[in-house]
């Protein structure tokens, strides 16, 4: 059973091993980056075999019950287990694009599986999730894992982190008379990411480089962002579609779209532009395509 003190829920978590790991200290013995288009294909090929020798505890997922989890294990499919179903027979694919140094665009695979989908509504990668989880390496090594679920910002975790993490629903919120919460019905999954989706060249003293990375996640409860309180959802704020919430800042104030509350800088709030007749719709006076809120001149 899933029971959360009150006060502890309430806690924002804002670091994480998985997403804020150190470089190793000695720079000066660090090889050039590899090609990320061989590197992938190499490490997909990896991931492949990996998945085809190896299962998850599945059988132990079956009857669980609603407010319960279970320790997600991977091992070999060898002797006793010679007749378990593979990750491979198991998981889905989708192709996730990713930039190299020279802004190439390489379409790299993560491979993932939902346990348990989850009643309520998806996250997006812009969201804060509440999420118990575990990350470990090929090897079985664990390199971080949080058992009591804490909240993370979905856009900042390693990008195959962020773009598994919409796949999984939320679960029911059931408030105790004693003050505590309990989760019910929520998703549970696990995902197996490329070193492109994860820290690529950039080892540390737990996480070797070029590593493939595999997380296991229970989806407890998400909250909708909407970081500047401009009535602008921050998952609306990517304005050129790339799935990277720094790099949109319409005025170019040195501060992005979901951090600014007046988008387009001509000093009208960006939630006073919105939707000025309060028709439903979001507003362009001028009729050039750029809503009011992003258009200085309108």
């Amino acid at each position: 059973m899933i029971k959360i003190n009150k006060s502890h829920f309430l806690i924002l978590s804002i670091s994480l091993i998985f997403f804020s790991c150190k470089k190793d200290s000695e720079e000066d013995n660090v090889e050039p980056p590899r090609d990320m288009a061989e590197q992938h294909i190499v490490e997909n090929d990896s991931i492949i075999e990996f998945m085809q020798t190896h299962f998850y505890n599945y059988e132990d997922f079956v009857n669980l019950n609603p407010n319960e989890t279970t320790e997600f294990i991977i091992d070999t499919i060898a002797g006793d287990n010679a007749s378990k179903t593979s990750l491979y027979d198991q998981v889905s694919t989708i192709e996730i694009d990713v930039k190299d140094e020279n802004d190439n665009i390489i379409k790299h695979n993560l491979y993932y599986h939902i346990i348990r989908e989850g009643s309520g509504s998806n996250p997006t990668i812009a969201d804060s999730i509440y999420v118990s989880y575990k990350g470990f390496l090929f090897n079985n090594k664990t390199f971080d894992s949080r058992k009591t679920p804490v909240w993370l910002e979905a856009k900042n975790l390693v990008k195959g982190f962020k773009e598994f993490i919409p796949n999984l629903k939320r679960g029911e919120i059931i408030i105790n008379n004693d003050g505590t919460y309990e989760f019910k019905n929520f998703g549970i999954g696990f995902v197996i990411m490329p070193s492109g989706l994860g820290y690529f060249q950039n080892g540390t003293t737990i996480i070797p480089a070029y590593s493939p990375l595999i997380f296991s996640v229970d989806m407890m409860t998400i909250n909708v962002t909407d970081h500047d309180n401009d009535n602008v959802l921050t998952i609306d704020e990517d304005v050129d579609g790339d799935r990277d919430f720094e790099n949109d800042d319409t005025d170019s104030d040195g501060f992005a779209n979901y951090r600014d509350n007046d988008d387009d800088g001509d000093g009208v709030l960006t939630k006073d532009e919105l939707d000025k007749n309060n028709d439903g719709v979001i507003d362009d006076t001028d009729g050039d395509g750029v809503p009011d809120y992003l258009d200085p001149d309108n």
